[in-house]
């Protein structure tokens, strides 16, 4: 329990296991004995909000806004051998001709 405990206020932990703060501290103490269950879903809890922020920074596109390194993959030989992400940079409003986009000439083939 102390380990998924660590660096919660008592009175945050006693409300997210809804016990009288008092017990909580006293469980803290080793003065009473921790039901079976406190540990199980301090545990649940803890890896819930790891699965969140790993679904969460994965989702973004793009990966300097999480500091990550690029991915890269081993060789044969033991190298790593980096992949650059597709950084295409759009075109812009003056580059494109409006023909591409008449739907009409498309279609009719004029």
């Amino acid at each position: 329990m102390a380990y998924y405990a660590a660096g919660i206020p008592i009175p945050k932990l006693a409300r997210r296991l809804r016990r009288d703060e008092r017990t909580v501290k006293d469980w803290l103490a080793g003065k009473k004995r921790v039901p079976w269950w406190v540990p199980e879903v301090l545990r649940l809890q803890h890896k819930e909000v790891q699965d969140m922020n790993r679904h969460i920074s994965y989702a973004s596109d793009s990966y300097k806004q999480f500091n990550r390194p690029p991915l890269a993959t081993v060789t044969e030989l033991g190298q790593l051998q980096r992949h650059q992400l597709n950084n295409k940079k759009p075109q812009s409003m003056t580059e494109l001709r409006l023909d591409d986009f008449d739907q009409v000439r498309l279609v009719i083939g004029a």
